[in-house]
């Protein structure tokens, strides 16, 4: 019998081995009982490793699919909002009630007001969440002051072709003009500080 390959076995489970030391090991794991038991422990070791916890999984999955999943954005939604980051959290538990989309401005585009901080009271600009549903397009508009647009979740495309993600600023100078749309599929949800606008050419 040809000598055990228990020492190679590490690099074996983990792909570290070239080719030729593959195959000397397969052909030496087919004919030997006590390594192959080996190399079977060492693999379910390494799915055991690689599988994070059931009760972990759950976790992030709960933590995921509720306001939580903002948390990593809150300062910046405060400063869309010139709120402290404490009341953007606040704000953000109330995007997954259906009772805070009330009012649609367009089909498939919906509002929720967000109470403002002083600055932004001082400036005129209208503070609130914006859910654009897959396919439903925000239409042309002319921007009356600096647009924000924080994306929290899925995206749009914009009338130029770019796109904007979760977790991407959108800016808008005052005087210029766009649409969008809700990416197919995914929509978005965003915190927006914008101003009164008129209807785009």
């Amino acid at each position: 019998m040809s000598e055990h390959v228990v020492d190679e076995l590490y690099g074996y489970t983990a792909g570290h081995l070239d080719p030729q030391e593959v195959s000397r090991v397969e052909q030496h794991l087919r004919s030997c009982p006590d390594c192959r038991r080996e190399a079977d422990e060492l693999d379910a070791l390494q799915d055991e490793l690689a599988s994070p916890p059931k009760s972990a999984l759950q976790a992030l999955v709960k933590e995921l699919a509720g306001p939580a999943r903002f948390a990593h954005l809150a300062a910046r939604v405060a400063k869309v909002f010139d709120i402290t980051e404490a009341e953007a959290n606040e704000q953000l538990t109330r995007i997954d009630d259906p009772k805070t989309w009330d009012t649609e401005l367009w089909p498939g585009v919906w509002v929720a007001p967000v109470n403002a901080g002083p600055k932004a009271v001082e400036e005129g600009a209208f503070t609130v969440f914006l859910k654009v549903e897959p396919g439903a397009v925000f239409p042309n508009h002319v921007h009356g002051g600096e647009e924000q647009v924080l994306v929290l979740e899925g995206g749009y495309v914009d009338v130029s072709g770019t796109e904007y993600w979760r977790g991407e600023l959108d800016v808008r100078p005052k005087g210029t003009s766009h649409s969008f749309t809700g990416l197919p599929g995914l929509g978005c949800i965003c915190a927006a500080r914008t101003f009164p606008v008129t209807g785009g050419e």
